[in-house]
């Protein structure tokens, strides 16, 4: 029996153990270093003239010794390529961490082909016996140079086509997913890309506001115009409010946030749309001479001119500058039964989808946590449940 609980406890340790380093990216140590990140995972290819510099790609240099040490850092890459760090040398404390970003350059006379590229950490301290290596860990990515290319310009505009300041993100499709290849916070991005599939996306106050797939040829010049609206609706709700004694519908109470994120607007106006199949009404809501940025809080009790009849409501808010409509909210929907009850019904593609910026590399690592305790608690579940089960056997 002894045997069998040994062997238990042991297969339950394992399972914890791959639980928990399965959602961890490779990590290459010696005595107390380690270095991990993004930099090994990727598949890089670019063409002759291409520069990154993205935080998606980064390495992660880790001291776990009880000693302050000093880190080194050296980069292997074919001629014609520069991998770039923001810092060589620096100062690691004890139980400690520093980020880096890798940047890649590629000149315009390297030589088409596919290549090795390397970030190594060399950690040391200085003692009485003078200097003192101490280990050492490294990353190794996949980098392919084209000789042919295309040019993207995208830019960022507003719906009269005046530049708005924005952060642009380009991406190129690649068969395991999408991989970060440029970015930009001016509303202008100008580089050589090699053919492919790419999305180019555009975020304002953290909010992706535009989006557009689009494919590069040989020697093509794609340029492309990002339109953005920077003012929409958030927390659009609406709430039936019903008689106590009855419970039949009284009125609809309506709430949403006017974001407007970057300039002021001038002659603005707020109106609800809402009807069933048998009355539509437009209902102004709130009239504004100017929008400045900021938010605004929405709060309007709704009632039909005709009163409520059974069937189907929608509403829908909508934001107007000048005549022109700038921006519409989702759509929310509302039933009436014969009896003058009302209940929420959700009807397929009437509710706004929102997209959230791209997490930074440690938002992305800090998420992993979730699924780390997990595989860990999967692990020993299983091993009191081994336990269970031998000596339920055994009496």
């Amino acid at each position: 029996m002894a045997s069998i609980l040994k062997r238990a406890i042991c297969l339950g340790c394992l399972l914890a153990l791959f639980g928990t380093g399965l959602w961890i990216a490779p990590v290459k140590a010696q005595g107390g270093f380690a270095m991990s990140g993004s930099f090994y995972s990727q598949r890089l290819e670019l063409p002759q003239g291409a520069h990154i510099r993205t935080p998606d790609i980064y390495v992660v240099v880790f001291n776990n010794s009880d000693d302050d040490i000093t880190v080194q850092m050296t980069t292997n890459a074919p001629a014609g390529v520069t991998v770039v760090l923001a810092e060589l040398e620096f100062p690691l404390a004890a139980h400690s961490q520093k980020m880096l970003e890798v940047g890649i350059d590629i000149a315009m006379d390297a030589v088409p082909g596919d290549y090795k590229i390397s970030v190594t950490a060399q950690p040391y301290k200085e003692g009485v016996e003078g200097i003192q290596i101490i280990g050492g860990a490294s990353q190794e990515a996949d980098l392919t140079i084209t000789g042919d290319f295309g040019a993207v310009d995208i830019s960022t505009v507003s719906l009269d086509g005046s530049p708005v300041p924005a952060l642009i993100v380009l991406l190129r499709a690649y068969e395991q997913g999408n991989f970060e290849i440029a970015r930009t916070d001016t509303g202008r991005l100008i580089t050589n890309v090699s053919p492919g599939n790419y999305s180019a996306h555009a975020y304002v106050a953290g909010r992706e506001l535009a989006v557009e797939n689009f494919t590069v040829a040989v020697d093509e010049q794609k340029t492309l115009s990002l339109t953005i609206k920077t003012v929409y609706f958030e927390g659009f709700e609406i709430v039936p409010l019903n008689q106590k004694d009855t419970g039949a519908l009284v009125m609809v109470h309506v709430v949403s946030t006017v974001k407007n994120l970057l300039d002021a607007f001038d002659n603005v106006k707020v109106n609800l749309l809402a009807g069933s199949e048998s009355q539509q009404e437009t209902v102004n809501i709130i009239n504004l001479t100017r929008l400045e940025k900021g938010d605004m809080e929405l709060s309007y009790n709704y009632v039909p001119a005709n009163g409520w009849q059974q069937g189907i409501y929608i509403f829908k808010l909508e934001l107007r500058v000048g005549d022109e409509i700038y921006t519409t909210s989702g759509a929310k929907t509302i039933k009436v039964d014969e009896t003058g009850k009302a209940s929420l019904v959700t009807i397929s593609g009437a509710t706004e989808s929102i997209t959230s910026t791209p997490t930074s590399p440690a938002e992305a690592e800090g998420s992993n946590t979730w699924l780390i305790i997990a595989g860990a608690a999967v692990g020993v579940l299983l091993i009191f449940t081994i336990i269970l089960l031998v000596r339920r056997r055994t009496k």
